[in-house]
Protein backbone atom coordinates (compact mmCIF):
# COMPACT_ATOMS: atom_id res chain seq x y z
CA UNK A 1 0.00 0.00 0.00
CA UNK A 2 2.78 2.39 0.88
CA UNK A 3 4.46 1.90 -2.49
CA UNK A 4 1.18 2.16 -4.41
CA UNK A 5 0.32 5.64 -3.11
CA UNK A 6 3.62 7.24 -4.21
CA UNK A 7 3.24 5.48 -7.56
CA UNK A 8 -0.26 6.97 -8.01
CA UNK A 9 0.98 10.42 -7.01
CA UNK A 10 3.90 10.11 -9.43
CA UNK A 11 1.54 9.06 -12.23
CA UNK A 12 -0.76 12.01 -11.59
CA UNK A 13 2.12 14.48 -11.47
CA UNK A 14 3.61 13.01 -14.65
CA UNK A 15 0.33 13.36 -16.54
CA UNK A 16 -0.45 16.80 -15.15
CA UNK A 17 3.06 18.00 -15.89
CA UNK A 18 2.81 16.83 -19.49
CA UNK A 19 -0.67 18.31 -19.74
CA UNK A 20 0.46 21.65 -18.35
CA UNK A 21 3.24 21.86 -20.93
CA UNK A 22 0.86 20.75 -23.66
CA UNK A 23 -1.67 23.42 -22.69
CA UNK A 24 0.99 26.11 -22.57
CA UNK A 25 1.37 25.75 -26.35
CA UNK A 26 -2.19 26.75 -27.39
CA UNK A 27 -2.32 29.40 -24.64
CA UNK A 28 0.83 30.99 -26.05
CA UNK A 29 -0.59 30.74 -29.57
CA UNK A 30 -4.01 32.15 -28.64
CA UNK A 31 -3.07 35.86 -28.64
CA UNK A 32 -1.84 35.44 -32.23
CA UNK A 33 -4.83 33.33 -33.30
CA UNK A 34 -7.33 35.87 -31.95
CA UNK A 35 -5.67 38.49 -34.15
CA UNK A 36 -5.58 36.25 -37.23
CA UNK A 37 -9.15 34.94 -36.98
CA UNK A 38 -12.44 36.74 -36.36
CA UNK A 39 -14.95 35.76 -33.64
CA UNK A 40 -17.13 34.26 -36.39
CA UNK A 41 -14.36 31.78 -37.27
CA UNK A 42 -14.06 30.76 -33.62
CA UNK A 43 -17.82 30.27 -33.76
CA UNK A 44 -17.38 27.82 -36.66
CA UNK A 45 -14.85 25.88 -34.58
CA UNK A 46 -17.33 25.85 -31.70
CA UNK A 47 -19.92 24.24 -34.00
CA UNK A 48 -17.45 21.60 -35.18
CA UNK A 49 -16.64 20.64 -31.58
CA UNK A 50 -20.29 20.80 -30.57
CA UNK A 51 -21.10 18.14 -33.18
CA UNK A 52 -17.97 16.00 -32.85
CA UNK A 53 -17.45 15.82 -29.09
CA UNK A 54 -20.67 14.00 -28.17
CA UNK A 55 -20.81 11.73 -31.22
CA UNK A 56 -17.17 10.70 -30.85
CA UNK A 57 -18.14 9.00 -27.57
CA UNK A 58 -20.62 6.84 -29.43
CA UNK A 59 -18.36 5.41 -32.09
CA UNK A 60 -16.58 2.88 -29.83
CA UNK A 61 -19.75 1.84 -28.02
CA UNK A 62 -17.98 2.77 -24.73
CA UNK A 63 -15.95 -0.45 -25.01
CA UNK A 64 -12.80 1.69 -24.78
CA UNK A 65 -13.53 2.02 -21.05
CA UNK A 66 -13.24 -1.74 -20.58
CA UNK A 67 -9.62 -1.95 -21.75
CA UNK A 68 -8.27 -1.28 -18.24
CA UNK A 69 -10.55 -3.80 -16.49
CA UNK A 70 -9.43 -7.39 -17.40
CA UNK A 71 -6.53 -8.99 -15.56
CA UNK A 72 -5.22 -10.57 -18.77
CA UNK A 73 -3.61 -8.48 -21.50
CA UNK A 74 -5.01 -10.80 -24.19
CA UNK A 75 -8.61 -9.99 -23.26
CA UNK A 76 -7.80 -6.28 -22.98
CA UNK A 77 -6.23 -6.42 -26.43
CA UNK A 78 -9.38 -7.98 -27.87
CA UNK A 79 -11.52 -5.26 -26.26
CA UNK A 80 -9.28 -2.53 -27.68
CA UNK A 81 -9.45 -4.05 -31.17
CA UNK A 82 -13.24 -4.25 -30.80
CA UNK A 83 -13.33 -0.52 -29.99
CA UNK A 84 -11.13 0.30 -33.00
CA UNK A 85 -13.29 -1.73 -35.37
CA UNK A 86 -16.43 -0.05 -34.07
CA UNK A 87 -14.81 3.39 -34.36
CA UNK A 88 -14.11 2.92 -38.07
CA UNK A 89 -17.48 1.33 -38.85
CA UNK A 90 -19.66 3.77 -36.95
CA UNK A 91 -17.72 6.83 -38.17
CA UNK A 92 -18.25 5.77 -41.79
CA UNK A 93 -21.97 5.25 -41.18
CA UNK A 94 -22.26 8.67 -39.54
CA UNK A 95 -20.43 10.25 -42.47
CA UNK A 96 -22.99 8.78 -44.89
CA UNK A 97 -25.90 9.98 -42.77
CA UNK A 98 -24.48 13.50 -42.45
CA UNK A 99 -23.83 13.71 -46.20
CA UNK A 100 -27.35 12.56 -47.10
CA UNK A 101 -29.04 14.86 -44.56
CA UNK A 102 -26.63 17.78 -44.77
CA UNK A 103 -29.32 20.29 -45.79
CA UNK A 104 -31.51 19.30 -42.85
CA UNK A 105 -28.64 19.48 -40.35
CA UNK A 106 -27.34 22.84 -41.57
CA UNK A 107 -30.86 24.22 -41.19
CA UNK A 108 -30.98 23.01 -37.59
CA UNK A 109 -27.56 24.44 -36.73
CA UNK A 110 -26.63 27.81 -38.15
CA UNK A 111 -27.60 27.89 -41.79
CA UNK A 112 -25.18 27.59 -44.70
CA UNK A 113 -22.21 28.70 -42.57
CA UNK A 114 -22.50 25.43 -40.62
CA UNK A 115 -21.91 23.31 -43.73
CA UNK A 116 -18.09 23.20 -43.58
CA UNK A 117 -17.90 22.32 -39.85
CA UNK A 118 -20.58 19.68 -40.40
CA UNK A 119 -18.81 18.09 -43.37
CA UNK A 120 -15.51 17.97 -41.49
CA UNK A 121 -17.03 16.42 -38.36
CA UNK A 122 -16.87 12.74 -39.51
CA UNK A 123 -13.09 13.00 -39.85
CA UNK A 124 -12.97 14.19 -36.26
CA UNK A 125 -15.34 11.38 -35.13
CA UNK A 126 -12.97 8.84 -36.59
CA UNK A 127 -9.80 10.34 -35.14
CA UNK A 128 -11.29 10.87 -31.67
CA UNK A 129 -12.92 7.44 -31.60
CA UNK A 130 -9.87 5.61 -32.94
CA UNK A 131 -7.64 7.12 -30.29
CA UNK A 132 -9.81 6.22 -27.29
CA UNK A 133 -8.99 2.47 -27.10
CA UNK A 134 -5.31 3.21 -27.76
CA UNK A 135 -5.21 5.76 -24.96
CA UNK A 136 -6.81 3.34 -22.51
CA UNK A 137 -4.18 0.73 -23.44
CA UNK A 138 -1.54 3.28 -22.44
CA UNK A 139 -3.42 3.84 -19.17
CA UNK A 140 -3.47 0.09 -18.59
CA UNK A 141 0.31 0.00 -19.07
CA UNK A 142 0.74 3.11 -16.87
CA UNK A 143 2.55 4.79 -19.78
CA UNK A 144 1.77 8.23 -18.41
CA UNK A 145 4.96 9.87 -19.64
CA UNK A 146 4.10 8.75 -23.16
CA UNK A 147 0.57 10.14 -22.77
CA UNK A 148 1.97 13.51 -21.76
CA UNK A 149 4.17 13.53 -24.85
CA UNK A 150 1.17 12.64 -27.01
CA UNK A 151 -0.77 15.64 -25.69
CA UNK A 152 2.15 17.91 -26.53
CA UNK A 153 2.22 16.57 -30.09
CA UNK A 154 -1.53 17.16 -30.41
CA UNK A 155 -1.60 20.74 -29.14
CA UNK A 156 1.57 21.63 -31.07
CA UNK A 157 -0.01 20.33 -34.27
CA UNK A 158 -3.22 22.29 -33.70
CA UNK A 159 -1.38 25.52 -32.90
CA UNK A 160 1.19 25.26 -35.70
CA UNK A 161 -1.25 24.41 -38.51
CA UNK A 162 -3.77 27.02 -37.32
CA UNK A 163 -1.09 29.72 -37.22
CA UNK A 164 0.32 28.86 -40.65
CA UNK A 165 -3.12 28.79 -42.27
CA UNK A 166 -4.08 31.99 -40.46
CA UNK A 167 -1.05 33.77 -41.88
CA UNK A 168 -2.19 32.72 -45.36
CA UNK A 169 -5.68 34.10 -44.59
CA UNK A 170 -7.27 30.68 -45.09
CA UNK A 171 -10.83 31.02 -43.83
CA UNK A 172 -11.16 27.54 -42.30
CA UNK A 173 -7.70 27.40 -40.77
CA UNK A 174 -8.96 26.82 -37.22
CA UNK A 175 -11.04 23.84 -38.34
CA UNK A 176 -8.27 22.24 -40.39
CA UNK A 177 -5.72 22.94 -37.65
CA UNK A 178 -7.81 21.17 -35.04
CA UNK A 179 -8.24 18.08 -37.21
CA UNK A 180 -4.52 18.08 -38.10
CA UNK A 181 -3.64 18.08 -34.40
CA UNK A 182 -5.85 15.08 -33.78
CA UNK A 183 -4.32 13.27 -36.76
CA UNK A 184 -0.87 13.76 -35.21
CA UNK A 185 -2.29 12.58 -31.88
CA UNK A 186 -3.51 9.32 -33.41
CA UNK A 187 -0.29 8.76 -35.37
CA UNK A 188 1.96 8.99 -32.32
CA UNK A 189 -0.58 7.00 -30.28
CA UNK A 190 -0.30 4.10 -32.73
CA UNK A 191 3.47 4.09 -32.30
CA UNK A 192 3.22 4.30 -28.50
CA UNK A 193 0.82 1.37 -28.09
CA UNK A 194 2.89 -0.84 -30.37
CA UNK A 195 5.90 -0.14 -28.16
CA UNK A 196 3.75 -1.08 -25.15
CA UNK A 197 2.80 -4.51 -26.54
CA UNK A 198 -0.49 -3.77 -28.28
CA UNK A 199 -1.30 -5.93 -31.32
CA UNK A 200 -3.67 -4.77 -34.05
CA UNK A 201 -4.08 -8.35 -35.31
CA UNK A 202 -5.67 -10.84 -35.48
CA UNK A 203 -9.20 -9.52 -35.93
CA UNK A 204 -10.81 -12.49 -34.20
CA UNK A 205 -14.52 -11.72 -34.62
CA UNK A 206 -15.60 -14.61 -32.41
CA UNK A 207 -13.41 -13.37 -29.54
CA UNK A 208 -14.71 -9.84 -30.10
CA UNK A 209 -18.33 -11.01 -29.92
CA UNK A 210 -17.62 -12.87 -26.69
CA UNK A 211 -15.90 -9.82 -25.17
CA UNK A 212 -18.67 -7.52 -26.35
CA UNK A 213 -21.26 -9.74 -24.69
CA UNK A 214 -19.30 -9.95 -21.43
CA UNK A 215 -19.06 -6.17 -21.12
CA UNK A 216 -22.39 -5.32 -22.74
CA UNK A 217 -23.42 -3.16 -19.77
CA UNK A 218 -21.12 -0.41 -21.09
CA UNK A 219 -22.93 0.17 -24.41
CA UNK A 220 -26.31 -0.63 -22.83
CA UNK A 221 -26.08 1.68 -19.84
CA UNK A 222 -23.31 4.17 -20.61
CA UNK A 223 -23.15 4.85 -24.36
CA UNK A 224 -26.27 6.99 -24.72
CA UNK A 225 -25.94 8.71 -21.31
CA UNK A 226 -22.30 9.57 -22.06
CA UNK A 227 -23.31 11.07 -25.41
CA UNK A 228 -26.10 13.04 -23.74
CA UNK A 229 -23.74 14.28 -21.03
CA UNK A 230 -21.21 15.52 -23.58
CA UNK A 231 -23.99 16.87 -25.79
CA UNK A 232 -24.99 18.96 -22.79
CA UNK A 233 -21.73 20.88 -23.25
CA UNK A 234 -22.67 21.46 -26.89
CA UNK A 235 -26.20 22.74 -26.26
CA UNK A 236 -25.14 26.25 -25.20
CA UNK A 237 -23.25 26.59 -28.49
CA UNK A 238 -26.33 25.63 -30.53
CA UNK A 239 -28.61 27.87 -28.47
CA UNK A 240 -26.33 30.91 -28.62
CA UNK A 241 -25.88 30.42 -32.37
CA UNK A 242 -29.64 30.34 -32.91
CA UNK A 243 -30.69 33.14 -30.57
CA UNK A 244 -27.84 35.57 -31.08
CA UNK A 245 -25.12 36.17 -33.65
CA UNK A 246 -21.88 34.48 -34.65
CA UNK A 247 -19.86 36.94 -32.58
CA UNK A 248 -21.58 35.84 -29.36
CA UNK A 249 -20.86 32.21 -30.26
CA UNK A 250 -17.24 33.07 -31.00
CA UNK A 251 -16.83 34.92 -27.69
CA UNK A 252 -18.31 31.96 -25.85
CA UNK A 253 -16.04 29.53 -27.69
CA UNK A 254 -12.89 31.50 -26.82
CA UNK A 255 -14.02 31.53 -23.19
CA UNK A 256 -14.37 27.76 -23.20
CA UNK A 257 -11.16 27.21 -25.16
CA UNK A 258 -9.21 29.32 -22.74
CA UNK A 259 -10.79 28.11 -19.48
CA UNK A 260 -12.79 24.91 -19.95
CA UNK A 261 -10.50 23.04 -22.34
CA UNK A 262 -7.33 23.42 -20.23
CA UNK A 263 -9.37 22.47 -17.16
CA UNK A 264 -10.72 19.46 -19.04
CA UNK A 265 -7.20 18.40 -20.02
CA UNK A 266 -6.04 18.67 -16.40
CA UNK A 267 -9.13 16.84 -15.14
CA UNK A 268 -8.68 14.12 -17.76
CA UNK A 269 -5.04 13.69 -16.75
CA UNK A 270 -6.00 13.05 -13.15
CA UNK A 271 -8.93 10.86 -14.23
CA UNK A 272 -6.76 8.65 -16.44
CA UNK A 273 -4.35 7.96 -13.59
CA UNK A 274 -7.23 7.54 -11.14
CA UNK A 275 -9.00 5.10 -13.47
CA UNK A 276 -6.13 2.63 -13.21
CA UNK A 277 -5.74 3.28 -9.47
CA UNK A 278 -9.44 2.89 -8.63
CA UNK A 279 -9.78 -0.36 -10.61
CA UNK A 280 -6.69 -1.80 -8.89
CA UNK A 281 -7.84 -0.69 -5.42
CA UNK A 282 -11.28 -2.27 -5.78
CA UNK A 283 -9.83 -5.47 -7.26
CA UNK A 284 -7.42 -5.81 -4.31
CA UNK A 285 -10.12 -5.11 -1.72
CA UNK A 286 -8.44 -1.96 -0.37
CA UNK A 287 -10.14 1.21 0.96
CA UNK A 288 -10.92 4.01 -1.48
CA UNK A 289 -11.38 7.00 0.80
CA UNK A 290 -7.69 7.86 1.45
CA UNK A 291 -6.96 8.39 -2.25
CA UNK A 292 -10.34 10.05 -2.78
CA UNK A 293 -9.74 12.59 -0.01
CA UNK A 294 -6.28 13.35 -1.36
CA UNK A 295 -7.67 13.85 -4.85
CA UNK A 296 -10.36 16.24 -3.61
CA UNK A 297 -7.76 18.31 -1.76
CA UNK A 298 -5.47 18.64 -4.80
CA UNK A 299 -8.25 19.30 -7.30
CA UNK A 300 -10.07 21.61 -4.88
CA UNK A 301 -6.99 23.83 -4.48
CA UNK A 302 -6.71 24.15 -8.27
CA UNK A 303 -10.44 24.92 -8.55
CA UNK A 304 -10.30 27.65 -5.91
CA UNK A 305 -7.37 29.31 -7.70
CA UNK A 306 -9.33 29.26 -10.98
CA UNK A 307 -12.43 30.86 -9.42
CA UNK A 308 -10.38 33.55 -7.66
CA UNK A 309 -8.53 34.58 -10.83
CA UNK A 310 -11.65 34.65 -13.03
CA UNK A 311 -13.79 36.57 -10.54
CA UNK A 312 -11.06 39.09 -9.82
CA UNK A 313 -9.94 39.85 -13.35
CA UNK A 314 -11.53 37.72 -16.07
CA UNK A 315 -12.52 40.52 -18.50
CA UNK A 316 -9.28 42.44 -17.88
CA UNK A 317 -7.15 39.35 -18.51
CA UNK A 318 -8.97 38.45 -21.72
CA UNK A 319 -8.68 42.02 -23.01
CA UNK A 320 -4.99 42.18 -22.15
CA UNK A 321 -4.05 38.82 -23.69
CA UNK A 322 -6.39 38.52 -26.66
CA UNK A 323 -7.28 42.13 -27.51
CA UNK A 324 -10.03 44.53 -26.47
CA UNK A 325 -12.64 42.88 -28.69
CA UNK A 326 -12.46 39.74 -26.49
CA UNK A 327 -13.38 41.26 -23.10
CA UNK A 328 -16.88 39.82 -23.47
CA UNK A 329 -15.34 36.33 -23.39
CA UNK A 330 -13.79 37.31 -20.05
CA UNK A 331 -17.24 38.28 -18.74
CA UNK A 332 -18.53 34.86 -19.78
CA UNK A 333 -15.56 33.21 -18.05
CA UNK A 334 -16.40 35.05 -14.84
CA UNK A 335 -19.99 33.78 -14.98
CA UNK A 336 -18.98 30.18 -15.68
CA UNK A 337 -16.03 30.01 -13.28
CA UNK A 338 -17.86 28.16 -10.49
CA UNK A 339 -19.37 25.27 -12.53
CA UNK A 340 -16.09 24.83 -14.41
CA UNK A 341 -14.23 24.68 -11.09
CA UNK A 342 -16.69 22.13 -9.70
CA UNK A 343 -16.29 20.07 -12.85
CA UNK A 344 -12.52 20.08 -12.30
CA UNK A 345 -13.03 18.61 -8.83
CA UNK A 346 -15.76 16.07 -9.49
CA UNK A 347 -15.40 14.65 -13.02
CA UNK A 348 -11.87 13.20 -12.52
CA UNK A 349 -13.26 11.03 -9.70
CA UNK A 350 -16.02 9.41 -11.74
CA UNK A 351 -13.95 6.29 -12.69
CA UNK A 352 -14.58 5.19 -9.11
CA UNK A 353 -18.24 4.57 -9.98
CA UNK A 354 -17.24 2.35 -12.90
CA UNK A 355 -14.75 0.44 -10.73
CA UNK A 356 -17.48 -0.15 -8.12
CA UNK A 357 -19.96 -1.40 -10.73
CA UNK A 358 -22.14 1.71 -10.29
CA UNK A 359 -22.21 2.58 -13.98
CA UNK A 360 -26.03 2.80 -13.93
CA UNK A 361 -26.00 5.45 -11.21
CA UNK A 362 -23.58 7.56 -13.20
CA UNK A 363 -25.66 7.02 -16.34
CA UNK A 364 -28.78 8.28 -14.56
CA UNK A 365 -26.91 11.40 -13.49
CA UNK A 366 -25.75 11.98 -17.08
CA UNK A 367 -29.32 11.75 -18.36
CA UNK A 368 -30.46 14.15 -15.64
CA UNK A 369 -27.65 16.56 -16.55
CA UNK A 370 -28.74 16.55 -20.19
CA UNK A 371 -32.43 17.00 -19.35
CA UNK A 372 -31.78 19.87 -16.93
CA UNK A 373 -29.70 21.88 -19.38
CA UNK A 374 -32.00 21.03 -22.29
CA UNK A 375 -34.95 22.52 -20.38
CA UNK A 376 -33.22 25.89 -20.40
CA UNK A 377 -33.52 25.91 -24.19
CA UNK A 378 -37.30 26.11 -23.86
CA UNK A 379 -37.16 29.64 -22.48
CA UNK A 380 -36.73 32.86 -24.40
CA UNK A 381 -33.50 34.64 -23.49
CA UNK A 382 -33.06 38.30 -24.38
CA UNK A 383 -29.40 38.45 -23.30
CA UNK A 384 -26.70 35.76 -23.46
CA UNK A 385 -25.56 36.75 -19.95
CA UNK A 386 -28.97 35.88 -18.50
CA UNK A 387 -28.85 32.42 -20.02
CA UNK A 388 -25.28 31.80 -18.86
CA UNK A 389 -26.08 32.86 -15.27
CA UNK A 390 -28.92 30.34 -15.01
CA UNK A 391 -26.83 27.70 -16.79
CA UNK A 392 -24.04 28.24 -14.25
CA UNK A 393 -26.43 27.78 -11.32
CA UNK A 394 -27.93 24.58 -12.76
CA UNK A 395 -24.55 23.04 -13.61
CA UNK A 396 -23.09 23.92 -10.19
CA UNK A 397 -25.94 22.13 -8.42
CA UNK A 398 -25.63 19.06 -10.63
CA UNK A 399 -21.87 18.69 -10.15
CA UNK A 400 -22.30 19.01 -6.38
CA UNK A 401 -24.86 16.19 -6.48
CA UNK A 402 -22.47 14.02 -8.53
CA UNK A 403 -19.69 14.63 -6.02
CA UNK A 404 -21.95 13.57 -3.16
CA UNK A 405 -22.88 10.40 -5.09
CA UNK A 406 -19.20 9.47 -5.55
CA UNK A 407 -18.41 10.15 -1.90
CA UNK A 408 -21.35 8.05 -0.71
CA UNK A 409 -20.42 4.98 -2.76
CA UNK A 410 -16.76 5.19 -1.73
CA UNK A 411 -17.78 5.44 1.94
CA UNK A 412 -20.09 2.43 1.60
CA UNK A 413 -17.34 0.40 -0.04
CA UNK A 414 -14.89 1.13 2.77
CA UNK A 415 -17.52 0.45 5.44
CA UNK A 416 -18.20 -2.99 3.95
CA UNK A 417 -14.48 -3.74 4.02
CA UNK A 418 -14.43 -2.96 7.74
CA UNK A 419 -17.22 -5.47 8.49
CA UNK A 420 -15.73 -8.85 9.42
CA UNK A 421 -16.95 -11.72 7.26
CA UNK A 422 -17.80 -14.91 9.06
Amino acid sequence: MSSAAPSFTRNVLTLMGGTAMAQAIPLLASPFLTRLYAPEQFGALALLLAVANPLSLLVCGRYELTVVLPREDDKANVLARLGLLLAVTVSLLLAVVIWLLRDVFTGWLDGATALVPLMLSPALFLLMGFFQPLNNWLIRKQAFRAMGLNKMVQTSGIALVSLVLGLTSYQHGLLVGYIAGWAAFVAIGVLQVRWKGFRFRPLDLAAMRAAANEFRSFPLYNALPAVLSTATLSMPVFLLAQLFDKEVTGQFNLCRQTILLPVTFMATSFMQAYMQRASQTVAEGLPLMPTLRGGVRVLGAMALALVAVMLAGGPWLFGLVFGEQWTVAGEYARILALPIALQLVVVPLTPLLSALGRIRDYSLWQVGYFASVALLGLFAWSLPEDYLLVLAAVESLLFILLGLLIWRHASRHDAQLAVPHG
